[in-house]
């Protein structure tokens, strides 16, 4: 970690008067993988760091981090934006330009005030230090509750993570902002895709995706890849995107659905996003409701079958359906539910060998104070 310098500034966009400034050094142009939002609406440092990376053959030297303004919906103006602040980062290091990604979070279709970002992105890169994952994480934050970060090492191998992320946390790429690093030589992309695939994509909070994720490994060491890196990083980033279902905009519970024994690995995944995107079955985690019905009639919502005289359905535990209704106890599922900030919920398909697990947080009357008052 030593290798990673950070600098971090005001910079004025947040009201708070807080740290929304952070600059990231890296030792020399490190090999990454990155990953993007997939939304049409996606922001301006979305659009310029994929740019960057195309030019630089998926190399970076620098990166620099706004929070509280999502430079999105700004037009050209916000593109201009994230040009000047990644071709200052690289005038101040003497670095290409295309080696230096932008990106930003927070609300969106304000204009960023780009001369005091300037300022900021030049008071930080004067000030470096040794990166400090807790105050890199935030640096970054909105309405987040708490930073996110982790780390982990094993031998000689280490990977750290930081991030952020509370509310529009829904998969369809990532769910936010989370920059991992290891000091091993870059693992292939299948690897990077399969960690992506078991954390960040297997989240959600409220359904919404963002126009600002983004996601990177960057690989800043020469240590030959091993089992023992990909471990780390799938660490790292389980524990950070396990942090944002936490600290899902007032949530109170995490929930987690395995659908097991799915003729396929695609199905399963469907219906276990169905089932963790439904408001139905979220509000009834948040009312301790073990209301079963919820959750089957979310599970076949979708474009594969299943089989009613087939499935069964276990929450924390107790089977609540087996190919049809059964007795349970109802009042004490519910007070385990309420007493318990884990509810797991296994459905079973009984039709193959495959599973898919999706974590998510439940809806309650927080998450609607706070997103409405949110730009008031």
């Amino acid at each position: 970690m030593n290798n990673v310098l950070m600098g971090i500034a005001k910079a004025g966009i947040k009201e708070s008067g807080k740290e929304d400034l952070l600059v990231i050094k890296l030792p020399f142009a490190c090999e990454a993988h990155f990953v993007f939002t997939t939304n049409h609406f996606a922001a301006a440092p979305v659009l310029y760091s994929k740019n960057m990376l195309e030019a630089s053959g998926n190399r970076v030297s620098a990166m620099v981090i706004n929070s509280g303004n999502a430079n999105c919906g700004t037009g050209i103006e916000g593109y201009e934006h994230a040009k000047m602040m990644g071709e200052k980062v690289a005038e101040l290091f003497d670095i290409p330009k295309e080696e230096v990604l932008v990106f930003s979070t927070g609300i969106i279709g304000k204009p960023l005030p780009i001369i005091n970002v300037l300022e900021g992105i030049e008071y930080a890169v004067n000030h470096l230090e040794v990166l400090d994952l807790e105050m890199a994480a935030k640096a970054i934050s909105t309405t987040d509750r708490f930073p996110k970060y982790a780390f982990c090492k094993k031998d000689n191998y280490e990977a750290f993570c930081f991030g952020k992320g509370a509310g529009m946390i829904h998969p369809n790429m990532a769910t936010m902002l989370a920059f991992c690093f290891t000091n091993s030589k870059l693992m292939p992309r299948k690897y990077f895709d399969d960690i992506l695939e078991k954390t960040f994509n297997s989240i959600d909070v409220d359904g919404c995706q963002s126009t600002n994720d983004s996601f990177g490994v960057i690989s800043y060491g020469d240590l030959d890849y091993s089992d023992d890196v990909y471990n780390c990083v799938y660490k790292v980033c389980k524990e950070v995107s396990d942090m944002i279902v936490k600290d899902g905009e007032g949530a109170t519970k995490i929930i987690t659905i395995e659908v097991k024994h799915a003729s396929i690995k695609t199905k399963a995944k469907v219906i276990a996003n169905a089932i963790a995107t439904s408001n139905l079955v979220k509000t009834a985690m948040f009312g301790a409701d073990p209301n079963w019905g919820r959750i089957l009639a979310a599970a076949g919502s979708t474009i594969f079958p299943i089989d009613p005289l087939k499935v069964s359905l276990h929450i924390m535990g107790v089977k609540v359906y087996d190919r049809a209704p059964i007795h349970f106890n109802k009042e004490k599922l519910s007070q385990k539910m309420r007493e318990s900030q884990d509810i797991e919920i296994v459905l079973d398909l009984k039709e193959g060998k495959e599973h898919f697990s999706y974590r998510f947080s439940d809806l309650g009357y927080e998450y609607i104070k706070i997103n409405a008052e949110y730009t008031t």
